[in-house]
């Protein structure tokens, strides 16, 4: 198990730079072909996050604020990592098996590629998260120091999406059905972290079970100045041992399977 994480992390290091090459030219060419470009990275969730206000802000709650809040950036504060984490769990998946043919053209470890598919997605949050800091001062809630949170908070979600992607990527390889069961999570979960709701306590207890649960309650702390990732450091620790469990369980299947990927394409 520690042999195949140590593999795994001496890949990483030895094509760091291979890693941002190729981000950046993922992000490239995902706009290359459109007339907005880079902009509709902005347009599309911006469309989303007015209809989820819209929805759950007028018809629901009736703009009713959220401890003292107004719903718009309360809502903005927990959907912006959301954006990041579906997108980045959907296309990791199904990363190894649509790019396998790069591997017999470029010589560098697969595990590369759910990595640099990441961090091209990355790129996009860090860009969406700056117009919502942007959003947060419109509102009355400034930058300071509690936004340095994003730092540990990035690097966080960073670990969580790779270490399941390692698995994914190898699954969805494998069985492709997967994917479709994957993307039907991801609109579940949706609605089950505190995204458009708050959930009273003993419910809330129980959805903390999900990781996921503290990346977006995490973000929403850093952009709305709360101390709630100081106060439920325990909570952190949980989700970092979720976050090292996956990673060696990730590892271990990656490193079985991947000589065999090419059988399965």
């Amino acid at each position: 198990m520690f042999k195949s994480a140590k593999a795994i992390l001496s890949e990483l290091k030895s094509s760091l730079y291979l890693i941002f090459r190729l981000a950046t030219y993922e992000t490239r060419s995902n706009n290359s072909m459109q007339y907005l470009g880079f902009l509709w990275e902005f347009v599309t969730p911006l469309l989303q996050i007015g209809v989820y206000w819209f929805v759950f802000g007028f018809g629901i709650r009736s703009g009713r604020p959220i401890d003292g809040v107004p719903f718009l950036p309360w809502l903005v504060a927990g959907i912006v990592v959301w954006f990041f984490i579906a997108s980045a769990i959907t296309s990791t998946a199904r990363s190894v098996y649509s790019k396998i043919g790069m591997v017999s053209k470029m010589s560098f470890p697969i595990s590369t590629i759910p990595a640099y598919v990441l961090l091209a997605l990355f790129y996009r949050h860090v860009a969406l998260v700056g117009v919502s800091f942007i959003l947060m001062w419109a509102f009355g809630f400034p930058m300071g120091l509690h936004s340095l949170w994003f730092i540990y908070l990035a690097f966080s979600a960073l670990a969580l999406l790779y270490s399941l992607a390692l698995i994914t990527s190898a699954l969805t390889t494998i069985v492709r059905d997967l994917q479709n069961l994957l993307q039907s999570m991801m609109r579940m979960l949706m609605y089950l972290t505190p995204i458009f709701w708050v959930p009273p306590a003993k419910l809330a207890n129980i959805l903390q079970i999900n990781p996921l649960y503290y990346l977006v309650e995490g973000y929403r702390s850093m952009f709305l100045g709360t101390d709630w990732l100081a106060t439920n450091w325990a909570y952190g620790l949980y989700y970092w041992a979720i976050v090292f469990v996956l990673f060696f369980v990730g590892s271990m299947i990656h490193l079985r399977f991947r000589r065999h990927f090419i059988d399965y394409i």
